[in-house]
This record gives structure tokens, C-alpha cells and sequence, in this order.
């Protein structure tokens, strides 16, 4: 699968819908191991415009707490840019208030915005790796909840 010039490999599909944009597959299948998080739309304008993932939070908040963290300026190098956002929709999802939040690359664009949400998914696994940080947030026992995070390969120059 490519993300622009950027190969990337995907380790088990999901059963995304057809049409959706190649280059945001990654990052919302590793956003969707994480605990309470289902993605429900992204959008990328086929790596022309900003990377966009709206998403739903239900039961558990660890998911959304590790999201955050690995999005934020101080643990990523391009949280600068990036931001999630909270806002609220027109339609029930069953009994479920339509709360949705929206992860957004916001001003970055294009071939940067697919390079760094396959940057963002590398952070996403080095943190559900780093034993330091699960054990001083609680979350040691996240490992056990998720099933892997999708790595891209090939972006040597990425970190």
C-alpha cells in the first residue's frame, strides 16, 4: 500500500469500506485496536489534503487517553500540527450520544500529511512498548488489550 512515496504494509485488514482513502487505512486500523476506540470516518483526499479521522470513544477512556499522549507536541515530534477535537453530531448511534471526536494533521497537507500519520502509528508502537510509561499510567495490562499496532515499513527516515 502506498501513502504517496511512502510504501507501507498493513498486517491484517479490517474490513474498511470500499472507496476509503489508501492512505489513512494505516493510522485508523492502529486507532482501532486501541481500547474504546472506533473510527468512523476518514479523509485524506486521496493525499491531497489533511489527514482526517473522526472517531467515537465508548466505555473505556484508556484508549483515548493513549491516543492523546502519543499526539502530543512534548511525545511527538510533529504534535505541533496535529490536534484532536471534540464535537458532536446530528444522528443517534443506537442508545449512544453522538459525541465525535476528530484527530485532524490541520494545516499539513498532502505527501507530509500521509508521512506523518505513518510517523504518528510508529509512535503509537513505541509507546505501547515503552514498559515505563504503561506501568506509571496504570496501563501495563493495555498490551493485553490490543492486538498489535500496524507498523509501516520502509520510513527509515521517520521517527
Amino acid at each position: 500500500m502506498k501513502c504517496g512515496d511512502v510504501e507501507v504494509k498493513v498486517f491484517r485488514q479490517v474490513g474498511f469500506p470500499e472507496g476509503m482513502d489508501s492512505e489513512t487505512a494505516n493510522l485508523c486500523e492502529a486507532m482501532n485496536v486501541l481500547p474504546g476506540i472506533t473510527t468512523i470516518e476518514s479523509c485524506c483526499g486521496q493525499g491531497e489534503n489533511s489527514v482526517d479521522v473522526w472517531f467515537m470513544v465508548d466505555g473505556s477512556m484508556r484508549g483515548l487517553f493513549f491516543l492523546t499522549w502519543c499526539v502530543d507536541i512534548r511525545y511527538w515530534k510533529h504534535g505541533c500540527s496535529w490536534s484532536i477535537s471534540l464535537s458532536v453530531g446530528d444522528t443517534m448511534h443506537g442508545d449512544v450520544l453522538p459525541t465525535i471526536f476528530r484527530l485532524s494533521s490541520g494545516d499539513v497537507r498532502g505527501q507530509e500529511a500521509c508521512r506523518q500519520a505513518s510517523d504518528l502509528v510508529r509512535n503509537l508502537n513505541l509507546h505501547l512498548n515503552h514498559a515505563a510509561f504503561l506501568k506509571g499510567f496504570g496501563l501495563s495490562d493495555i498490551r493485553n488489550e490490543v492486538a498489535g499496532i500496524v507498523v509501516p515499513v520502509g520510513e527509515a527516515g521517520l521517527s
